[in-house]
């Protein structure tokens, strides 16, 4: 299963950078254990395994109302466990993401394996692999393939202990969640603090961890790896598991994106924009696209805007401000051309131009431009170029005629983004 092939990935790199050679069951036992389950509180659920207690509510324990199992309760939960990996089939109470032997059960399945094919070290990797999943927003969780960042997550589990173990009111379990906070931090090139600020208090007097939004992780992602393309497998285990299945993520359009963000810009308001890529959609939708890149980094709100041809009132100047710039850099960055940005910006102004001109005809003009700018296919879009043409002045026609030329050759499904950063410049002007 994908959680025992990534708990390989990570060892392998593990025992390469640290010059160990452990064994899955032995790094299991030394390292994993330790941090995950030997404690009151624990880092992650432990499912239907030999580890959880259902008749106990964490919530009554962490909040004093009943005592915590002891020390020795949990030695022979561990002891149960490693015997029933000796000597049973695989399966989901003791290996993370598989299926029940249960039939009844809804995550049962693939019960026909022969026992002998089943090696007890994939158990001990599928725990250490499903720790280093990484939730997002949305109830999903994403285990990527990339030895590096696999390591890096690994880096946040000491953390996360010490965090449970000072915050007496912080509930566990929240493992997933806390790698994708980890990860934002560390990867924040910006932020130097020791402390991560996550933590939320709950409506039952509990403290959790925060979800991070997953575009907000994508973007620390891509920032963080000069060639940020790896494969994830998106997933959620519960009473009823949940397969997205095996995603591309092609992150360095997105990298490009903060980039010319920062160089149209500025670099001081450039976290704040980029954590509106992504708002659109949410990502399980984005993910049936099949591929997650930035097209599936769309803003919230910048649809509306291409559709209605109006900027929306906004709060603040600056909310504004950001807002609308992050628009023109996510359609920058589809475009994949940084010189279009001066050919729409100049586009715009001749537009701009065209509408105040002289005569007595300025309904007629602005319903030219409104009818130009509402038809994003390329044929509609050269057709509704000829009634402005006919009209414009000298300087005009031969910015309009350079724009045509530049559509007609134009890849069909840039056309749109094009004129939606037209008409963002243009609306701004």
């Amino acid at each position: 299963m994908v959680t025992s092939v990534i708990g390989k990935i990570f060892l392998q790199a593990y025992n390469e950078k640290n010059g160990t050679a452990y064994a899955p069951k032995d790094f299991f036992m030394e390292i994993y254990y330790p941090l995950f389950f030997k404690e009151e509180k624990y880092l992650m659920t432990a499912g239907n395994s030999p580890f959880e207690n259902p008749k106990l509510s964490w919530k009554d324990m962490i909040l004093g109302k009943k005592p915590f199992e002891t020390a020795e309760r949990r030695e022979e939960r561990l002891r149960k466990f490693i015997d029933k990996i000796d000597t049973g089939l695989a399966d989901a109470s003791i290996a993370v993401g598989y299926p029940s032997i249960d039939t009844l059960s809804t995550t049962s399945g693939q019960i026909s394996i022969p026992q002998e094919q089943i090696d007890p070290a994939e158990s001990y990797l599928s725990w250490i692999g499903a720790g280093l999943g990484v939730g997002v927003e949305g109830g999903l969780t994403i285990l990527f393939d990339k030895p590096e960042l696999l390591l890096d997550i690994f880096e946040g589990w000491k953390v996360y202990r010490g965090f449970l173990n000072t915050t007496p009111k912080m509930k566990g379990n929240q493992i997933n969640t806390w790698n994708a906070q980890w990860l934002n931090k560390k990867y924040n090139p910006i932020d130097t603090s020791e402390i991560i600020n996550v933590a939320i208090l709950e409506k039952d007097g509990l403290m959790g961890i925060d979800t991070l939004p997953w575009g907000e992780l994508l973007v620390a992602i891509s920032r963080h790896f000069s060639d940020p393309k790896m494969m994830g497998y998106v997933y959620n285990i519960g009473q009823t598991n949940t397969t997205v299945g095996f995603i591309p993520f092609a992150l360095s359009p997105i990298r490009n994106a903060h980039q010319l963000y920062v160089r149209y810009f500025g670099a001081d308001k450039s976290d704040e924009a980029m954590r509106l890529l992504g708002t659109a959609h949410g990502f399980s939708l984005a993910c049936r696209g099949g591929e997650i890149g930035i097209k599936a980094l769309e803003p919230k709100g910048l649809k509306a805007i291409m559709d209605n041809g109006r900027i929306p009132s906004y709060k603040t100047d600056n909310e504004k401000r950001i807002k609308v710039q992050t628009y023109q850099i996510w359609l920058l960055a589809m475009l994949s051309n940084e010189e279009l940005w001066s050919k729409a910006k100049e586009f715009a102004q001749a537009l701009r131009s065209f509408e105040q001109g002289h005569g007595e005809d300025r309904t007629n003009r602005d319903n030219a431009i409104e009818e130009l700018l509402s038809h994003p296919s390329k044929r509609a879009f050269v057709w509704r170029l000829i009634p402005i043409l006919k009209d414009a002045e000298i300087k005009e026609r031969k910015i309009i005629m350079d724009i045509s030329k530049i559509i007609h050759d134009m890849p069909a499904e840039n056309v749109p983004y094009f004129i939606g950063l037209t008409k963002i410049h243009y609306i701004m002007i």
